[in-house]
C-alpha cells in the first residue's frame, strides 16, 4: 500500500494491523490500497505494508508530542537547514497545510493559499511526487513567508495550528458526551480565534488546560508545541 501521510485520527480508530487495537495516541500513518481504500496504522504497521520510503512521507503531527511514546523531533521556526533526506517530506507537509488541511484558516484576513504553492499542490496530487527544483522552491517560499510576511506562516506554526485544531475538536467531542456546556462554549471560542489568527493567546492556552482533562489519557497527557 502507498503510505500517504502521518496525520491525526480519532483515538477510537482501529489499527489495520491489529484488529481491535485502537490508535489511542490520535496519530496514524494513512495507507492507501490499490482500490483507494484508506487504512490506518502505527509506524511498524506502515513499514510492514507500505511500498514507499517513510522518510518521504509528510508528517503532520509534529506539534503534538505523545509523552507515552517518547519525544518526537520537529522542525524549527522554518525549514532552513534541514537535511536533504527530510526536504521532500517537509515540502509536501507545507503544501498540505497551506493548500488543503488549513483551508478554513485565515491570516491577516486572507486565506493561507498561495498561487504558486497551489500549482505545486495540484502537480503533487496529479503526479504523486515532486521534483527537486519544486521541493527547493517550496522550502524557500516557506522561509520567505515566515521571515518577510508573517512568522505565523512558518511550517512549525502551521503544524501547531493543525495540532490545536485537532485537540480542540476532540475536546469538544468529549465535552459534549459529558454535557459540559461552559466548556463547549469556551472551546468553540478558541477555535474561532485560532481559525482567524493562526495562533492562540497564552491565557487561552492556559484556559484550555481546564477542559482537556475530559480527553482520553494519551491525548490528555500529550504535549502541544508553542506557536511562533
Amino acid at each position: 500500500m502507498k503510505i500517504i501521510k502521518k496525520d491525526f485520527v480519532s483515538e477510537n480508530t482501529e489499527s489495520f494491523c491489529a484488529k481491535g487495537h485502537k490508535l489511542s495516541s490520535g496519530t496514524a500513518y494513512y495507507m492507501q490500497s490499490k482500490d483507494g481504500t484508506i487504512y490506518f496504522g502505527g509506524k511498524q504497521c506502515a513499514e510492514s505494508h507500505g511500498t514507499n520510503n517513510l522518510k518521504d512521507v509528510p508528517d503532520l503531527t509534529k506539534s503534538l508530542v505523545s509523552l507515552g511514546k517518547g519525544s518526537q523531533t520537529g522542525g524549527g521556526g522554518n525549514s532552513g537547514g534541514v537535511s536533504d533526506e527530510r526536504k521532500k517530506s517537509l515540502a509536501i507537509s507545507y503544501l498540505l497545510l497551506r493548500e488543503d488541511l488549513l483551508n478554513d484558516f485565515r491570516l491577516n484576513d486572507k486565506t493561507l493559499s498561495f498561487k504558486k504553492l497551489n500549482e505545486y499542490y495540484n502537480f503533487y496530487i496529479e503526479n504523486d511526487d515532486l521534483n527537486e527544483k519544486q521541493i527547493n522552491h517550496i522550502l524557500n517560499l516557506e522561509i520567505y513567508f515566515a521571515k518577510n510576511v508573517d512568522v505565523k506562516y512558518s511550517i512549525k506554526n502551521l503544524s501547531t495550528c493543525h495540532a490545536y485544531k485537532f485537540i480542540l475538536d476532540r475536546t469538544e467531542a468529549h465535552l459534549s458526551k459529558n454535557e459540559k456546556e461552559d466548556g463547549i462554549k469556551f472551546v468553540k471560542s478558541l477555535r474561532t480565534y485560532l481559525l482567524t489568527h493562526c495562533t492562540l493567546k497564552p491565557k487561552q492556552v492556559i484556559g484550555l488546560h481546564n477542559w482537556v482533562q475530559y480527553l482520553p489519557k494519551d491525548l490528555r497527557e500529550a504535549k502541544l508545541k508553542s506557536f511562533d
